[in-house]
């Protein structure tokens, strides 16, 4: 009785007295089952379960209307393993909620909203759908030119939407504020143009690279525009500083930029770059030629780079110090804070979508037409949770983590499938 109340057990698999350990696990909803190689345990999460027997153990959660939960755990005696919160997905398959006929469209993820262009007759139109609000609205109706080639460009919050029509080595540019489909008045100067860039660190900022080689800084609130001095592949702003890429006969070089003035950050091999979305106090650059993403902290003057590293798909932990990449054969994670890579799993077949549920430490890719949803525990896998098969598609997750949404394009269609998810 002394041994038992002690937390000691006869181990009958072994056939000895073994001192057990600790189990702490929660759950998003609460409230779920609590099963250990197959038992039901009669605590309900968030569970202290105590006299767990030492070695590998196949630990479930269950809940009415949620996919299960397994995953084989480890334990040593006297331990006490925390884990959790673990997500649970609704047991529902993805529904589709509209088709339309367009071979164009661009979501903005972080915003839950995109926006797809139609084509009838003569005329083209540019709708948005903001997912959660009943129907869609016109942002952008012009007569269509059959020879040239469209595309849609988000600003970096998605207040802003323009329609690049492209006529060989240059382009026309339609901006519109993607809440009300007001149109924004470009300069004369900008509206042909060679290329164009939003800020990724100002959602009201619009580069436009003139016909005559002019770089042009656009304010589309304050309608106000700037012919920069100075030559740049490509620039952004961080914290109200201007970074400029710049390339030279042989590498590219990455500066703070003050007037004409310069002051070097780092050097990079020359190739073709551009400034993508990062967490507070990061540079990230992205070489397209090389598919490859870097990480650059400006206030380490001595080692700059933090990562640069081969990267097709990346996304950023709500809490910005953990990253989730690929290279499409594997996924890997650095982690900001102890300034660590580790790969988590390679897989035969490519990965074609990835991204963080807004809770827990819980991952989503996709690979070979399946939605999984994986539960981290540093950089262990302990579990895969298939949400949805057989739907190749961009995805990405509403804001409080509800609702998973796929945009499929067909040869005519474009198809708009959702999946709840809590």
């Amino acid at each position: 009785v002394v041994l038992y109340t002690a937390g000691y057990r006869l181990d009958l698999t072994h056939g000895r007295i073994v001192h057990t350990a600790v189990l702490n696990i929660k759950s998003e909803p609460r409230g779920a089952s609590v099963f250990i190689d197959g038992a039901q345990q009669r605590e309900r999460t968030a569970a202290i379960i105590e006299n767990v027997l030492p070695g590998e153990r196949l630990i479930s959660l269950q809940k009415n209307g949620f996919l299960p939960w397994n995953s084989p755990l480890s334990f040593e005696s006297r331990q006490a393993r925390v884990i959790g919160p673990i997500v649970l997905f609704l047991d529902a398959p993805p529904a589709l909620k509209v088709s339309i006929p367009t071979v164009l469209a661009l979501a903005h993820e972080a915003s839950n909203q995109f926006a797809y262009v139609t084509q009838e007759s003569s005329w083209l139109e540019v709708w948005r759908i903001q997912a959660g609000m009943a129907g869609a609205a016109l942002l952008i109706r012009l007569p269509y030119d059959e020879r040239a080639d469209y595309a849609l460009d988000w600003s970096a919050s998605g207040t802003y939407l323009a329609l690049v029509e492209r006529h060989s080595a240059s382009e026309r540019l339609f901006v519109v504020r993607a809440t009300d489909g007001t149109t924004v008045e470009l300069p004369t100067s900008a509206k042909q143009a060679r290329e164009h860039w939003w800020d990724v660190g100002s959602d009201e900022i619009l580069y436009v690279r003139t016909d005559t080689g002019g770089l042009l800084r656009i304010n589309v609130v304050q309608d106000t525009q700037e012919l920069l001095a100075f030559e740049t592949h490509r620039i952004t702003t961080l914290a109200g500083h201007t970074l400029s890429l710049a390339l030279t006969d042989n590498r590219a070089v990455l500066s703070y930029q003050d007037g004409d003035a310069a002051s070097i950050l780092t050097y990079l091999p020359l190739s073709e770059y551009e400034f993508v979305q990062a967490p507070g106090g990061l540079i990230a650059l992205t070489d397209t030629r090389r598919h490859r993403l870097i990480l650059i902290d400006p206030s380490n003057r001595d080692q700059p780079i933090l990562l640069n590293e081969e990267a097709r798909l990346w996304s950023w932990h709500p809490s910005g110090d953990v990253l989730l990449y690929s290279s499409g054969w594997d996924l890997k994670r650095y982690v900001r804070s102890a300034h660590e890579t580790q790969t988590l799993t390679r897989l035969s077949t490519t990965i074609d979508a990835l991204g963080w549920h807004p809770l827990g430490t819980t991952a989503l890719y996709q690979s070979d037409g399946r939605t999984l949803a994986i539960h981290l525990e540093g950089s262990q896998i302990l579990s895969e949770t298939l949400l949805a098969q057989d739907l190749t598609a961009p995805f990405w997750i509403d804001g409080d983590g509800k609702q998973l949404s796929f945009l499929r394009q067909t040869e005519t269609d474009m198809e708009w499938w959702i999946k709840a998810l809590r």
